[in-house]
Parts: C-alpha cells; structure tokens; sequence
C-alpha cells in the first residue's frame, strides 16, 4: 500500500508520551499492515488535525492538572471535522468523576461515594461514623493514577484530615467507601470495543498498599470472570446511548456480583500488551469507524 493511500488516526496523548505509551506502541504493527499510520497527538500543542481520518483518545494523562485548558481543548475539538473516539459528549461526562452520582442515582451498582465541593467544612471521622464505614478513599473528582488518592479509618484519619485544605482546596472530591476485596482478590477491569466484551484484566496492589496501579507495585494478570459478572458490567455500559469504541469497567466482586468503582470511557490503559484477542478487536472496532467515515 503507497504512502499516499495509508490511512491516518491519531491518537491524543500527553507530553509525556510523545512517542506512544508502551502499551499503545503494540497497536503500530497491526494497524500499519491494514494500511493504517498511527500518529502520536500530544493534545496541549497545536497539531493540523484536517490530517486525520479519525482522531482516538488514548493517554491524554496529564489533563487532571491542566483542567481549564483542557475543557477549553474539547470546546474547540467541537469545530473540527475529523471524528473523535470516544465522542466528545462521553469525554466531557467522563473526566469528572461526577457521573458516578448520576449511575448511583440511576440504580447501577455503585461502591458507595459521596461527592463533597468543599472539603473544608468535612470531618472525616463523622463520614465514617455516619455512613457505618469502617475505612473510606478521597481523590479529586478530576484525577488519575492514584493522584492525592489516601484511604482513611479511625486510627489514621487525623494526619489527612489535616491537610485536606492542602491537598483539596481548588477541586472537589469524592470520598469513596474503602472495600477489603481489593486486596483480598483484587480489581477487575473488564474491557469492551462496540460494547461488545473482549477480556478482563485482574489487578492487584502490593502488600502493604490498596492502589493497583503497576508504577505503585500492582501486579496484573488475565483470568476470565464470571458470565454474570461480565454482564452487569454490561448493563451499566448500556446505560450510555453514545457510540463507544473503548469502555473499561474498573470494580470488585462483592458478594458474588460487581460493583462499579469507575467506568473508563475516556482513555484507560487496555493491556493490548496481552496478546492479539484484544490488538485485533480493537483494531476491528477501529476500522469499523473508518469505513462509516468513508460512505
């Protein structure tokens, strides 16, 4: 296939991966050989994007810190013509956690969260007291990677309850019932592309921690859920009437059925470092979206 016939996506990352994160960086074999380049966008530089077929959101990382600009970028991504993924209506729903009250509200199952947009009149140990929790999790609304993410119980809640003011003056938060299956089984992130299911990923923190994530020591591995649970993570899915290429549904098994902590809908890691079932179905959903482009 010439140059001049490759198809041209580029997905939108941060400045810290200007050359792709290394997960993302198994999709370039794959796509190139269906005659598809995949171009790096780093989101806060100016970039021609009437170069594009299709633009993917995938490791735009750092917008939890540039907020304003980043609500400003996804007003002008509104004028441009190339198609985006997940939609811009899904971007602006799902970088603030906010849309977890709206699914608790709708009767999705939920972990417990209360949302709070003035952390200074909080007391910790009364969110404790009063919702019968043994131990709970504060983060911004608008964060990633476990950014000022700490639980809390009663022996400990002191030292944060002193610098919330510090850490959360500028953003509301959410404080987040603490569940122990976390670290007894781990956190399961079941994956889709068209809302259809493609694999699951089990992950689980270091001894001694509760945050996941493999830069803090978490461990991952790609076992199969059960049915059951791979649907209820489905019906929450459904509950979105968007075109969606990519969902996550981040949870934990609580008494035999899951419990939502986050649905990923704007650019969640998705383990395409596992093998070719999840490059291929991605890939599949991808130039699904070009051919639509093309008609």
């Amino acid at each position: 296939m010439s140059c001049s016939s490759m198809k041209k996506i580029g997905l939108i990352t941060c400045n810290e991966f200007t050359n792709l994160y290394y997960d993302d960086q198994y999709l370039l074999a794959p796509f190139a050989q269906k005659g598809i380049e995949l171009i790096p966008v780093v989101w806060d530089k100016p970039t021609d994007f009437n170069q594009f077929d299709l633009l993917i959101f995938k490791s735009a990382w750092d917008y939890h810190q540039k907020t304003v600009a980043f609500e400003h970028w996804l007003q002008f991504l509104k004028t441009i013509k190339t198609p985006i993924c997940n939609p811009i209506s899904i971007i602006e729903q799902n970088y603030n956690k906010y849309y977890l009250k709206d699914l608790q509200e709708k009767g999705f199952p939920v972990i417990p969260t209360l949302f709070f947009d003035d952390v200074r009149p909080l007391a910790l140990s009364a969110i404790l007291e009063e919702n019968g929790w043994e131990k709970a999790v504060i983060k911004p609304v608008i964060s990633m990677s476990a950014y000022h993410t700490y639980s809390f119980d009663k022996t400990n809640h002191q030292h944060l309850q002193d610098n919330l003011v510090n850490y959360y003056s500028k953003t509301s938060v959410m404080v987040q019932k603490f569940t122990p299956e976390i670290i007894t089984e781990g956190e399961w992130s079941i994956i889709f592309f068209d809302k259809k299911y493609c694999i699951s990923a089990l992950k689980k923190p270091k001894k001694g921690d509760f945050r996941v994530q493999g830069e803090l020591g978490g461990t991952i591995t790609y076992p199969e859920p059960p049915t059951h649970i791979i649907q209820e993570a489905q019906n929450i899915l459904n509950n979105y009437p968007e075109d969606i290429l990519y969902a996550r549904m981040d949870g934990i098994i609580h008494q035999g059925h899951f419990q939502l902590m986050e649905a990923e809908l704007i650019d969640p890691e998705l383990y395409f470092r596992s093998g070719e079932k999840v490059q291929n179905a991605f890939l599949t959903a991808v130039m699904k979206r070009l051919e639509m482009k093309n008609k």
